[in-house]
């Protein structure tokens, strides 16, 4: 019999969905307004204490007169309480960012962080906010910021989404964010969404003991969940980002430990998580917080006790000010409610939490391993470029937070900056993060020792800048990342190559969250499919991922764009099938991966893909039309690789018509392929080394052409000094190529120079992870992008020559490639069938090779010599340890 704990998760509908009751906005009154504008032509407007178009302050800033002045307007009649020179307006377009303060009786208006005007204002009605231009204005609005007088936010809007305007004119820019206004328009703020971060909780008694206790608990926003004072785990950011309005992955704890004979309490605090202000390209919530939650108890004697969201919990304001994915937390200590979360609790300012509609996706269980905070980092360098300040070196960018101990008055602030990089003075360098914010601010309770961490934001950093009045007693670094469990270990004689696996092993790790970021450090870390396609393999031979990218499947499978960004549909339940043998994977995902090739066959007919992004990044000189690279060639070979998985896992599936109709598909794209792109000699397309590298890894080229192809790959390659001229697609099958063709030295050569184009150079520039483009700087750099790591699945597969030869390795190959400038590696994989050692090192003119093999498998060795006159080069052994001279 299934126990009330045991069951999937709000299948009764007794838990409704609850949330904090909304502030009216014609309500906000001694509010703080910035705005970050773009002035075209003319001038623009900012209104506060709005009541309608009619009544309302404004901040008017005219850029022919060179000149800001408040006003009001009321029933038509205008009065002006202040005038100021703005010389920042003289010269068109102008970018300004304009800080509007309420106080009591006065207002003040800053530009560009400096005060311009100072006004008298006796009495300042409430009210929302709004933009307006006049006859021949033309205005961006790029940002919006309201404060209440306590610094907490009110809204913000970085008017990223059309579907979550909330003003009542105006439109997107055709940039893809930003409000536009043009002549004549007055817009006002009139569905605001909230961005607090508000506290609930729910006290209930417990009559007998607890056999076991299970809670269920999804958030619209992040959530901290807490039981009697304790936070249930250490997962963190949480819950998972995915297609909101499909579906929603709830979390399961078990509580059994957590709750107690007697008094109980939940406590659920909530932050934004990826809320509408999240990038244009994620999948984000737009509208408010909102939490449902189910507990069920089994207890002592065969009774049940249900504890659901309903609108007996209460609610309040948080001590968290301002939280954002981007910018980061505001935290005032000052605030805080010690035991909010308890049983005996009482006080503060709590409101009954109101119903709320559920939200349209599906509410489905989840599997994902969740994100972690890890062991801190302590700095190994600490710096003082400028008075009052001290910025933190941690010797390695991860993503995460700090975690500090401070001590000083109450009031007194501590502010935390973060970046990547450092200027020429020690100065940080947010130049990577580029709109975000990235910045954490604590102040202080002041009753002695306080100890902070954010909790609903996150950053990608190396370096951050410490300032304030507090005392810093101990700063350490936390990094985050999804609960993966190391399974593959790479190791070597050369200092550059083990820097350069560390680098790929970082930016994977930092770039894990519920979804496979692009990047950590600046306003974007979306769901990039082109950027987890390229390492996924990569992954597998570092991490257990079979859960996690089955989640990721989930999140994909309706996506149809090109095979450079789409492919990962078809490829990564392959993959699922061919390291872990889940063929439930293949199962699972087969009506998508034949939807998607069957589209790609309506588009691209003549089997020729024209578009996508390509072997994105290659060297280049910077600017984004050059990001492209050999976009058919690339689009065309992954458009063939991809049919050609279908009809392999039609195979394993026994749809034999599905398997030979694929077959001849991807036949016809191979023969379509080399009628387009074959140049005679050898050359493919331009006979760039992408172009030679990308048909040689996907068996395209006939077998006739192939040494020819290969000698023209090497002489590409020897036009560039030896070194690599690909963006991710080509550098992930540089490796695999050259060694497979017996240029295994060639292929050493180029992944370890150290001069520009190559990771060498990055190192030697201070990396520690992996750059978005090969160069330092430009339009679009992150300094923690995981794409160009798809090449180290090449240290397992090529150094250390550990492949698979049937599905969940039950049958392995063991064939290690020996460079000359090599002189040993050690490379383990812990598969489902157990751990696969390969190892070799050279001793003068001999190669000693340690292999060990799992039970229930095979292994196939091919050495580079003969091992002995009577086993041959290549032989088969079972499970064991085995050790050969060459």
């Amino acid at each position: 019999m299934t126990s009330l704990t045991d069951h999937a998760g709000f299948e009764d509908r007794k838990a409704i969905w609850i949330a904090k009751p909304t502030i009216d906005h014609r309500s906000w009154t001694r509010y703080r307004v910035e705005v970050s504008i773009t002035i075209e032509t003319g001038g623009a407007g900012i209104l506060f204490g709005v009541r309608d178009e009619n009544d309302y302050y404004g901040c008017e800033l005219d850029a022919e007169a060179r000149a800001v002045t408040v006003y009001s307007l009321k029933d038509g009649v205008r009065r002006e309480y202040g005038k100021a020179p703005a010389p920042e307006l003289a010269v068109l377009p102008v970018n300004i960012e304009v800080s509007i303060v309420q106080g009591i009786g006065m207002v003040q208006v800053s530009l560009d962080g400096l005060l311009v005007l100072t006004t008298q204002m006796h009495t300042l009605q409430p009210g929302t906010i709004g933009f307006k231009t006049e006859a021949g204005q033309s205005v961006v609005y790029r940002g919006l910021w309201v404060y209440d007088a306590d610094g907490r936010a009110l809204y913000v809007n970085r008017f990223y989404d059309p579907s979550t305007l909330q003003f009542t004119a105006g439109q997107i820019d055709s940039s893809g964010r930003h409000l536009r206004l043009d002549e004549n328009t007055v817009s006002l703020c009139e569905s605001p969404v909230s961005m607090d971060s508000p506290l609930f909780r729910k006290a209930f008694i417990v009559a007998a003991d607890v056999i076991k206790a299970v809670i269920r608990v999804y958030t619209i926003g992040w959530y901290e969940l807490s039981i009697n004072g304790c936070k249930v785990d250490n997962r963190v950011l949480t819950p998972a980002n995915t297609p909101y309005d499909r579906k929603m992955l709830f979390d399961t704890y078990d509580v059994t430990t957590a709750l107690q004979l007697g008094g109980n309490a939940i406590g659920l605090w909530l932050g934004n998580g990826y809320n509408m202000n999240y990038s244009p390209w994620g999948w984000k919530w737009k509208r408010d917080k909102a939490a449902i939650l189910e507990l069920d108890i089994e207890l002592a004697g065969g009774t049940t006790q249900r504890i659901v969201t309903d609108e007996t919990w209460l609610t309040t304001n948080s001590p968290i000010l301002v939280n954002d994915i981007y910018d980061g937390e505001t935290f005032d200590g000052r605030k805080a409610q010690p035991g909010w979360d308890t049983f005996e609790f009482q006080g503060g300012e709590w409101l009954t939490a109101v119903a709320v509609s559920p939200p349209e996706g599906t509410l489905e269980p989840n599997s994902q391993p969740p994100i972690r905070s890890y062991e801190p980092i302590e700095p190994v360098r600490m710096l003082s470029p400028r008075k009052g300040v001290i910025v933190y070196d941690f010797g390695q960018n991860i993503a995460g937070w700090m975690k500090v101990r401070v001590e000083g008055p109450a009031g007194s602030r501590l502010t935390l900056k973060y970046s990547e990089l450092l200027d020429s003075d020690g100065n940080i360098d947010p130049w990577t993060n580029r709109h975000a914010k990235a910045a954490d601010v604590y102040i202080l309770n002041g009753q002695g020792v306080e100890m902070y961490e954010p909790r609903f934001t996150y950053h990608g950093f190396r370096y951050v800048e410490a300032s304030g009045e507090a005392e810093l007693i101990r700063m350490q670094a936390v990094p985050i990342h999804s609960d993966v469990r190391e399974i593959g270990q790479f190791a070597s004689s050369d200092a550059l190559l083990n820097q350069i696996q560390r680098n790929i092993r970082w930016s994977l790790l930092n770039n894990l969250v519920s979804i496979p970021t692009d990047c950590c450090q600046r306003d974007e870390r979306t769901p990039c499919q082109m950027d987890s396609a390229v390492v996924e393999e990569m992954a597998i031979h570092h991490f257990d991922m079979q859960q996690y990218y089955r989640k990721w499947l989930g999140d994909i499978e309706d996506s149809l764009g090109n095979p450079d960004w789409s492919g990962d549909k078809v490829a990564l339940p392959w993959y699922l099938y061919w390291y872990y043998g889940d063929e439930e994977a293949l199962h699972k995902y087969y009506e998508p991966m034949t939807s998607y090739i069957d589209d790609l066959a309506d588009r691209w007919p003549d089997g020729i893909v024209q578009a996508g992004f390509g072997d994105w990044c290659a060297p280049n000189v910077d600017g984004w039309g050059n990001y492209f690279h050999e976009v058919s060639i690339v689009n065309t070979s992954l458009y063939y690789r991809h049919a050609s998985i279908v009809s392999a896992a039609a195979g394993v599936l026994q749809r034999k018509e599905d398997q030979q109709r694929y077959a001849a598909l991807a036949m016809h794209i191979k023969r379509s392929f080399h009628e387009r792109f074959y140049q005679g000699d050898g050359v493919y397309g331009s006979g760039s080394q992408t172009a030679q590298l990308m048909p040689l890894a996907f068996d395209i080229v006939p077998e006739e052409h192939i040494a020819q192809a290969v000698r023209r790959l090497v002489a590409a390659i020897a036009t560039k000094g030896n070194h690599l001229d690909t963006g991710i697609y080509g550098t992930r099958y540089l490796m695999d190529v050259l060694a497979d063709h017996g240029h295994i030295d060639l292929a050493y050569e180029v992944l370890t120079q150290e001069d520009y184009p190559g990771f060498g150079w990055q190192i030697a520039q201070g990396a520690t992870t992996l750059w978005e483009q090969w160069s330092f700087k430009g339009d679009m750099h992150s300094h923690d992008h995981a794409m160009f790591g798809g090449i180290g699945v090449s240290f397992f597969t090529r150094l250390g020559g550990i492949e698979p030869l049937s599905p969940g390795y039950a049958k392995i190959s063991i064939r290690p490639c020996v460079p000359n400038g090599l002189a040993w590696v050690v490379a383990s994989i812990d598969t489902v069938k157990g751990r696969i050692v390969s190892a070799w090192r050279k001793e003068g003119d001999r190669l000693h090779v340690e292999i060990e093999i799992p039970a229930q498998t095979t292994a196939v060795i091919k050495l580079p010599a003969a091992i002995t006159p009577d086993t041959g080069e290549e032989h088969e052994v079972g499970p064991g340890r085995y050790r050969y001279t060459v």
